[in-house]
């Protein structure tokens, strides 16, 4: 028997289960927790029970448990034991010695060997989990160190008065054969841990990771406990997406004129010298033009998929084309066309047609005099227009949504078209192809003719997809085209943005958008 009173039996049968004889009902439910709190080997089974319990005369009902004196709780990952103490405060203080015998006795039967605790020195506090034993944790491996050679970034020098330099730039990193150009330090296996049974847990090995790198060009080798990579051949540097290479590389070390002719290079090109007059240079990759005087009246200078750089810039005559996939970099433009992903400008441009995603001319000094430019994004400079009130037309058109979207539409139908007509063909080709090498004459040559246009459609398809995806991308990394101009516009300068014109008419400054459909000038 636990407890009797006026209202109630408590008593346990087989040590286990705890049973409620009701006397009298009117015993409040609230002073249950009393009785709770001096016999903690009693665990609840369910309140509803024992308010049940408490409303039934004559009646037993089991409400709970009788749990043992001390509980030991092992954690899933047998990592670290609990010990949890079911007895009052005053029973801890005066059977301490027992219970740590009993704890010690039990940490014995269920096998808990390593990282035990002393108990002797623990405080022991009833309904508290008190940490009696904690495994070594297993240390996982190091990751995969990745190193590359340093690009130099392709960013003009910029002044104390925060000007930019563009007559000295890194462009084109020239590699000698066997130089270094990458390494990967590989993972390591790890530290094992121990649980508190003493059994070894496994660490994980560290994360490995790819060297990204073009085999074509560049090699890997085991030295000491690294991986490196070293260049093939010579030539320059390039990134690709992430992807490090060594791109054939031109170097003329004068002019490209007479001597050389106008070139063409699969590859980078390095021009010590400049471009005279009605020559043109076509490469693939950089094109770097390092002679002081500049470029005067070439002809063409087109990188089709990198960058390109004239220190000394360029006079164009109205006959040269300057053209990069990627970003050009002038000291200055005069009376030129120019179309790339963005153009940099240190001193000024004068008369160019420019066509590019943003147009940046140095906004401590930079001038934009006449011509036309074009962004998509975003216009930068200095100075617009000039006292003598020239045309000068800044146009930052911004990405027309709706066409895009139109776009998208007509894409998408003409996706969906093919694929009713690949799986029209799929279907078809399937009742032929069950006959297997009985087909023979007309009968195979339309399938195979038929199997060409299902391969056909199926890359259509991924073309399609791709240039869908790309079309809502450019929707959503859409960012409203603005120009600014941080020291003075000029009478004359055609401010247009979107579908929004206007010509000043005095002098003005700033950052100049449309809100609300509204041109802020």
């Amino acid at each position: 028997m636990l407890l009797e009173n006026d209202f109630f039996d408590l008593f346990v049968v087989d040590e286990l289960n705890v049973y409620l004889r009701l006397k009298k009902g009117g015993f409040p439910i609230k002073s249950f927790d009393r009785i709770i709190q001096q016999h903690p080997r009693i665990k609840i089974q369910s309140f509803p029970v024992l308010k049940k319990a408490l409303t039934e005369v004559d009646k037993e009902h089991l409400i709970g448990t009788y749990v043992p004196l001390l509980e030991i709780d092992v954690q899933s990952d047998r990592m670290k034991a609990h010990l949890y103490l079911n007895v009052t405060i005053e029973e801890a203080e005066s059977n301490r010695d027992k219970l740590l015998q009993l704890a010690e006795q039990e940490m014995e039967e269920l096998g808990i060997s390593f990282g035990r605790e002393p108990l002797d020195s623990m405080v022991l506090l009833p309904g508290t989990p008190l940490p009696i034993a904690v495994g070594k944790q297993p240390v996982d491996g190091e990751n995969a160190i990745i190193t590359y050679i340093n690009r130099p970034e392709r960013k003009p020098v910029i002044r104390e008065d925060g000007s930019a330099d563009y007559y000295e730039m890194n462009f084109v990193t020239p590699i000698k054969q066997g130089d270094w150009l990458g390494e990967k330090v590989p993972p390591t296996a790890g530290t094992p841990g121990i649980d508190i049974f003493g059994n070894e847990v496994p660490a994980s090995r560290g994360s490995d990771a790819r060297l990204e790198y073009d085999a074509k060009s560049i090699f890997e080798v085991e030295e000491g406990d690294k991986i490196v990579l070293r260049a093939s051949h010579s030539g320059a540097l390039e990134f690709n997406q992430g992807v490090i290479s060594i791109g054939a590389q031109l170097v003329i070390n004068g002019d490209v004129g007479p001597e050389t002719g106008s070139i063409t290079f699969d590859g980078a090109v390095r021009i010590l010298g400049t471009v005279l007059a009605g020559y043109s240079v076509n490469a693939k990759g950089d094109i770097s033009i390092e002679g002081n005087e500049g470029v005067t009246n070439s002809k063409e200078i087109c990188s089709s998929e990198g960058d390109l750089y004239i220190k000394g810039g360029v006079f164009g005559g109205n006959m040269s084309v300057i053209e990069a996939k990627g970003d050009i970099f002038l000291k200055h433009a005069n009376n030129c066309k120019i179309y790339a992903s963005a153009v940099h400008v240190g001193l000024y441009m004068l008369g160019c047609e420019v066509v590019a995603d943003q147009v940046h001319v140095d906004v401590h000094r930079g001038k934009i005099i006449g011509g036309h430019i074009e962004a998509l994004h975003l216009i930068k400079c200095a100075y617009a227009g000039n006292h003598h009130e020239r045309t000068t037309h800044l146009h930052a058109k911004g990405v027309d949504k709706d066409l895009i979207y139109r776009e998208i539409q007509h894409l998408a139908q003409e996706l969906k078209e093919i694929q009713d007509t690949t799986r029209q063909l799929e279907e078809h080709t399937s009742k032929f192809e069950a006959l297997g090498d009985q087909l023979v004459g007309q009968q195979a040559e339309a399938l195979h003719k038929m199997q060409q246009s299902i391969d056909a459609g199926l890359s259509r398809m991924l073309e399609l997809d791709t240039e869908i995806q790309l079309g809502m991308r450019k929707i959503k990394n859409a960012i409203p085209p603005k120009i600014e101009v941080s020291q003075e516009a000029y009478p004359g300068v055609i401010i247009h943005i979107g579908q929004k014109s206007t010509t000043l008419t005095k002098t003005t400054k700033g950052v100049f958008e449309v809100f609300d459909n509204v041109l802020n000038v």
